[in-house]
């Protein structure tokens, strides 16, 4: 019998980061007054090829999201550079901070987590949130989206001064919840820290797979389910 589940936020609960490429091109239009001959399309793919390098490190995933301003506008800079467009590089703080304020703004709740959260809660289940990030980011997704009173517990990386995939993020929330990870399941949209990295305790993983991604063949989990929405969750 489950007796908690702990949820990932972002791209699972809310949309955030994913699909980068289309927000790196609106960007670009939006700065196209001050990109001189270089084109929209070759300065886009640049920003999202070159951040796509930069996150596929798991240190730098860190960097990204604990010292997200310096990091974002030196990635910026570096990509411009690297392009062939070294005379925008001092646009890169501009950029960068429009990136972020553009990915904020449109940020929005799935339509059925809410539902899913509190068809749990009223059935008795506990509820964990464990999401990596900066707390006051975190803490501004958790509040504006309306989920602070829906969880019996925050693991928020920056607060804990850990986070996933490290193991002792579980632990600490297995503990707060008072279960123990066979009677517990994650529900994320990452391979790694949501699925790997929860099963080496003990706990079930389950992939929110919302873009109907392929297994690839090199993941170190199998997960014990996969879904493309949250209400799957509930049938």
């Amino acid at each position: 019998m489950i007796r908690a589940v702990l949820f990932d936020l972002d791209d699972t609960i809310i949309f955030s980061y994913a699909n980068p490429a289309p927000a790196w091109r609106a960007v670009a239009e939006e700065f196209s007054a001050h990109l001189g001959d270089a084109p929209i399309d070759a300065v886009a793919k640049a920003l999202a090829d070159s951040t796509a390098t930069f996150l596929s490190d798991d240190e730098n995933r860190r960097r990204w999201r604990l010292e997200a301003v310096a990091t974002r506008r030196a990635v910026v800079r570096d990509a411009l550079v690297n392009a062939g467009f070294p005379h925008l590089g001092a646009l890169a703080p501009q950029i960068g901070d429009r990136y972020a304020a553009y990915r904020e703004e449109n940020m929005y709740l799935y339509p059925d987590a809410l539902e899913v959260i509190d068809s749990f809660r009223d059935r008795g289940v506990k509820l964990g949130l464990v999401t990596n990030g900066a707390t006051e980011v975190q803490n501004w997704k958790i509040d504006s989206f309306g989920l602070r009173d829906r969880f019996d517990h925050f693991q928020v990386e920056e607060e804990a001064g850990y986070g996933k995939p490290d193991g002792r993020a579980y632990v600490e929330t297995l503990a707060a919840l008072d279960v123990s990870p066979e009677d517990a399941i994650m529900v994320g949209d990452d391979l790694v820290w949501d699925v790997l990295a929860p099963k080496r305790l003990g706990m079930k993983g389950v992939w929110c797979n919302r873009f109907e991604l392929a297994l690839p063949a090199s993941a170190e989990a199998i997960p014990d389910r996969v879904i493309t929405r949250l209400s799957e969750l509930l049938a």
